[in-house]
C-alpha cells in the first residue's frame, strides 16, 4: 500500500531511509502457501527474496502441497490471483535441491516449508546447514508441525483449519465443522514465519553473528488466532457462548433491520452494550426475569441470552439499517453493515489506508492488489514488481558475493549461548483489548521483557480473565494511572528504557495526557512506536471504535462465507489476531532497521487493513480473474473431493484436488467408478455418495486409505480435543497455567519453538499491578518516590483479595535471572 509521509506531529526527522531490510538476502525454497507469503512480507520490506523453483525441478518436493504450479511458475495451471499477489518482488530461479543447499550459504535467511521427511530428503533442516553455515537463520514453516501422525500430509488450508481447530469453532446450523471460505490461518502462518525470519536476525546482530533457527508451523498460527477461544480448565469450567448459529450473545451478533438488510452490534464489553441498550432505549432487557441484571446469565443461552435476543431481534426488525447506524455511531458504539467485497474496495476507509497497488503484469494487464498492510512511516514498504522465471546463472551464483549481508556491530558483548532471539529488548505495552496487546504476548515469548501497562483497575479486556490470561502469560504489568497528576511522566520514564511502545489508545487521548510526540521521544529518540487503530490513523473515521467482526461485515467476509444463504461471521477474532502477528512483523522490521542508524520509526496498524490482507487473493484483481469461491451456511468445503466428512467416531477432511484424486476417493470409499462430480457435474450427487459411505468407517482407517492412494486427509480437531488430540499433544499445542483464582488452565503454548530457547519469561497468570515495584525499580525509581506514587494512587501494586490465603503469588525473577 502507499505510505503516509511523516507529518509535524509524528515528531519523526524528515529524510529518505533504506527499507528496513535492505540489504538482507532470503533464499525461499518454498512449496506451500505460507512459505510465499513470509518471502512476499519479507520482499515488500526489501529483502533481496530469491524463490527457489524446486517444484518445477521435480524431485522430493512433488506431492508437498495441494497448490498445483501455474503458468506463471512454470506449470499448466492458468495464472491465479494468489501466484501475483505472493510472488511479487521476488526473483523465481529454477533449481534442484543441490542448489538450494549450496546457494543457502549467501542468504541470511532460508525459508523452508516442506514436511519433516520431504525436508530431510532435500538435504535443508537446520541441523544439516549449521555447521557450514554459521550465520544462516533458517526459518521452517512445516504445515501440520514437527511431530506426530499428520506431520507428513500435503499441505492445504482446509486441512490446517481442521487439524488446527480452526473450522470447529466456526458457526454451524447443526453440531459440524465449517470450512473457512478464506484461508486466514495460512496467510497468519505465512506473517507470523516473515516475523520470527526478522526476529532470528536481530538475535543474530545481538549475538556477533550467530544465526538463530526456529521452527514455526501451521498449528502456531492457529493457535495464534484460536488461543483467545480455546481455554480448557483443569479445575473449574470455562463457559463459552454457544458456536450454534442464531445462538451467538445479545451484545455481539447479527441482526436483521426493517429493510431487510443484516447489521452486526459489536458491543464486547458491559459499557458498550449498556450505551447500546440505553441508545435503544431498552435497558428493560437487563431487569426481567431470568437476566435479573446478571451480565454472566448473558453468555449462556439457556440462562439469559436467548431472553434478551428475542427481545432485541423483535426490536431491530422496527427501523431500517441507515437509522440505526447513525443512532449507534452517536453513542460511539460499534457495529457495522454486512456489506460485499466490491463495496469494501470502493470504500473512503480503504483509500483513506492506502490499502490497494496497482502493478503491470506482462499477460494478465493491470492487476490491483492489495499492498503491504502496515504504514511504516520512515521506512516504507514497498510491494515490487511481478517476476519473470528464470534458470539458474551459468555460473551457479545467485548473489554478487559469497558473503551475506551485515548486521552491524553486535549488541551484546558477551554473548550467552541458547538465548532466545530477542532477549534484550524492551516493550512498554499500552494497547487494551486484543490486538495490540497480542503484539507484545508473541514478542515476549520469543524472548523480549514486556511490561503490560494498564489503569489501576485493569484493561478493559479483564471481564474476560482467560482471554488476557492467554495474552499475557510472558509480560509483567505495571498498574498506572496517566491521566492522574505525574501519571504521564512515570510513563514516560519507563520508556526512557524501551525499544518498542505499543499504544491503540484514540487520537487525542495521548496529547491530552501530555504524552505528545515530542515528550516521548526526547527522552528516547531511538524509539519506535507502534500504534494500533480500527479503523487506520487517516480519514474520517480515525477516531471511530471498531471490534474485529466490525471489519468481518463490512470487508465481505461475512458475506462470502454465508454465500447465499444468511452472512455468517466467526467467534474466532481473525482481524484481531491479524493484527497482532503484522504488528510484530512490522515492529521486528523497525527495530532492525534502527540497528543500522540508531532512529525510530512510528507504525501505523488497523483492523481495516488486516481485514484486507486477509482476504488478498480474494481482492487481487485484472480483467479475466476467475470468481473468488463463495460458502454457504455449514460450509463443508468447495467440492465433493474438497470438503469434511463425518466418519463414525469423527470428522475427516479430504483434499482430492485432481481428478485422479478423486477417482481414488471414490475407490477408497467402495463406490463404483464414474459416479458424477468434480469438473463434470453432479458434485451434490457425489458428496452425498461418499457421506454415506464413509458415515460407517472410522476416522483413522479411511485416512489411511486416503493416504495410500496419495490423497491428503487429516481428522477434524473438534472444541475442546486440542487438549488431548494426540498430534496436539506431540506438537505442543498448550500447556498448563494456573490461576490463583481459578486453578489450573491449558492454554496455547506459543508462537514459534527455537533452537536457542533459553530466556523465556515464565507462563504465568499476570494480575494487575502484579511488577509494578519491581519494574519501576528497575527503571531507577527509588523506595521513597515508588511509595509516594502508590500512596497518591498514580500506581497501583497487586491485590490479592480474590487469591486463596497461602497461595504463593509473586512476582517472577528480574530479567536478568532470566538469561541463563
Amino acid at each position: 500500500m502507499a505510505t503516509v509521509a511523516a507529518g509535524p506531529g509524528d515528531g519523526l526527522p524528515a529524510g529518505e531511509r533504506p527499507a528496513a531490510l535492505a540489504g538482507v538476502r532470503v533464499l525461499e525454497a518454498s512449496v506451500t502457501r505460507a512459505g510465499r507469503i513470509a518471502g512476499m512480507l519479507l520482499a515488500d520490506l526489501g529483502a533481496q527474496v530469491v524463490r527457489a523453483d524446486l517444484a518445477t525441478a521435480g524431485g522430493p518436493t512433488a506431492g508437498g502441497s495441494t497448490l498445483a504450479p501455474s503458468a506463471y511458475a512454470g506449470g499448466s495451471e492458468p495464472v491465479l490471483p494468489e501466484d501475483l499477489w505472493w510472488d511479487r518482488g521476488k526473483r523465481i530461479v529454477r533449481m534442484g535441491p543441490a542448489d538450494a543447499a549450496r546457494l543457502a550459504g549467501g542468504a541470511d535467511v532460508l525459508l523452508v516449508d516442506q514436511t519433516p521427511a520431504r525436508l530431510a530428503a532435500l538435504g535443508l533442516t537446520a541441523a544439516e546447514l549449521a555447521s557450514g553455515y554459521p550465520r544462516l537463520c533458517p526459518v521452517w514453516l512445516p504445515p501440520y508441525g514437527e511431530h506426530g501422525e499428520w506431520a507428513e500430509v500435503a499441505e492445504d488450508p482446509l486441512l490446517l483449519a481442521a487439524l488446527g481447530g480452526v473450522a470447529a469453532r466456526n458457526p454451524a446450523t447443526w453440531d459440524c465443522p465449517v470450512a473457512p471460505v478464506t484461508a486466514t490461518t495460512t496467510h497468519l502462518h505465512g506473517a507470523l514465519g516473515a516475523a520470527a525470519a526478522i526476529a532470528a536476525l536481530l538475535g543474530r546482530r545481538r549475538d556477533g553473528g550467530r544465526g538463530h533457527g526456529v521452527t514455526v508451523s501451521g498449528l502456531d498460527a492457529a493457535a495464534a488466532q484460536l488461543g483467545m477461544m480455546t481455554q480448557v480448565g483443569l479445575d473449574v469450567p470455562v463457559v463459552r457462548g454457544s458456536k450454534t448459529t442464531g445462538k451467538g450473545v445479545p451484545y455481539w451478533r447479527n441482526y436483521q433491520t426493517s429493510d431487510g438488510r443484516w447489521l452486526y452490534l459489536a458491543a464486547l464489553v458491559p459499557e458498550i452494550f449498556i450505551r447500546a441498550l440505553d441508545a435503544m432505549d431498552r435497558m428493560d432487557v437487563l431487569v426481567q426475569p431470568g437476566v435479573d441484571g446478571d451480565w454472566n446469565r448473558l453468555q449462556v443461552w439457556e440462562q439469559g441470552g436467548k431472553l434478551v435476543v428475542d427481545e432485541l431481534v423483535a426490536e431491530f426488525r422496527r427501523r431500517p439499517l441507515a437509522e440505526w447506524l447513525e443512532l449507534f455511531a452517536a453513542h460511539d458504539v460499534p457495529c457495522a453493515p454486512i456489506a460485499r467485497r466490491a463495496e469494501w474496495a470502493g470504500r473512503d476507509i480503504v483509500a483513506a489506508n492506502h490499502a490497494f497497488v496497482r502493478r503491470e503484469h506482462p499477460e494478465v494487464g493491470p492487476v490491483t492488489l492489495p499492498g503491504f498492510p502496515v504504514d511504516l512511516t520512515r521506512t516504507p514498504a514497498v510491494p515490487g514488481a511481478f517476476p519473470v522465471p528464470e534458470d539458474l546463472p551459468a555460473g551457479g551464483e545467485l548473489w554478487p558475493d559469497a558473503q551475506p549481508g551485515q548486521d552491524g556491530p553486535a549488541t551484546d558483548e558477551a554473548p550467552s549461548a541458547g538465548r532466545l532471539p530477542l532477549s534484550g529488548i524492551r516493550v512498554v505495552d499500552l494497547s487494551s483489548y486484543l490486538a495490540g496487546p497480542l503484539i507484545g504476548e508473541i514478542l515476549a515469548d520469543w524472548g523480549a521483557d514486556v511490561v503490560k501497562v494498564e489503569p489501576p483497575d485493569g484493561d478493559p479486556f479483564r471481564v474476560f480473565p482467560m482471554s488476557v490470561l492467554v495474552a499475557s502469560q510472558h509480560k509483567r504489568s505495571v498498574a498506572l494511572d496517566i491521566g492522574a497528576p505525574g501519571g504521564a511522566d512515570v510513563l514516560l520514564r519507563l520508556l526512557r528504557g524501551a525499544d518498542l511502545f505499543v499504544e491503540n489508545m484514540r487520537p487525542g487521548r495521548m496529547e491530552r495526557a501530555g504524552l505528545t510526540p515530542e515528550r516521548v521521544l526526547a527522552g528516547n529518540p531511538g524509539l519506535v512506536r507502534c500504534s494500533v487503530s480500527a479503523y487506520g490513523h487517516a480519514g474520517e473515521y480515525a477516531d471511530a471504535p471498531g471490534f474485529d467482526p466490525v471489519f468481518q461485515a463490512l470487508s465481505g467476509l461475512a458475506d462470502a462465507q454465508g454465500g447465499d444463504d444468511d452472512p455468517v461471521l466467526t467467534p474466532i477474532p481473525l482481524n484481531d489476531t491479524g493484527t497482532g502477528v503484522l504488528g510484530a512483523l512490522s515492529a521486528l522490521a523497525a527495530l532492525y532497521a534502527r540497528g543500522r542508524d540508531g532512529a525510530g520509526d512510528r507504525l501505523y496498524l488497523s483492523l481495516a487493513n488486516t481485514a484486507t490482507f486477509l482476504q488478498s487473493p480474494e481482492f487481487t484483481d485484472y480483467a479475466g480473474r476467475p470468481p473468488a469461491p463463495r460458502g454457504r451456511a455449514d460450509f463443508p468445503g468447495p467440492t465433493a473431493g474438497h470438503r469434511y466428512y463425518q466418519c463414525a467416531d469423527g470428522w475427516l477432511a479430504v483434499a482430492a484436488i485432481t481428478a485422479a484424486q478423486v477417482a481414488g476417493l471414490v475407490d477408497a470409499a467402495g463406490l463404483p467408478a464414474g459416479l458424477p462430480g468434480g469438473a463434470e457435474g453432479g458434485d451434490d450427487e457425489l458428496a452425498a455418495a461418499l457421506a454415506a459411505a464413509l458415515a460407517h468407517r472410522s476416522v483413522r482407517d479411511t485416512a489411511g486409505a486416503l493416504a495410500a492412494r496419495g490423497i491428503p486427509a487429516v481428522p477434524v480437531t473438534l472444541e475442546d480435543e486440542h487438549v488431548e488430540a494426540p498430534h496436539l499433544v506431540a506438537n505442543r499445542f498448550t500447556h498448563v497455567v494456573a490461576d490463583p483464582r481459578y486453578g489450573r488452565f491449558h492454554i496455547a503454548r506459543g508462537y514459534g519453538t527455537w533452537v536457542q530457547d533459553a530466556g523465556r519469561p515464565p507462563a504465568r497468570t499476570v494480575l494487575v499491578g502484579h511488577d509494578t515495584r519491581l519494574v519501576l525499580a528497575e527503571a531507577g525509581f527509588p523506595p521513597a518516590e515508588i511509595e509516594s506514587l502508590l500512596a497518591a494512587k498514580v500506581v497501583a501494586g497487586i491485590v490479592l483479595r480474590d487469591v486463596p490465603a497461602g497461595e504463593p503469588w509473586g512476582p517472577p525473577a528480574p530479567p536478568a535471572a532470566r538469561r541463563s
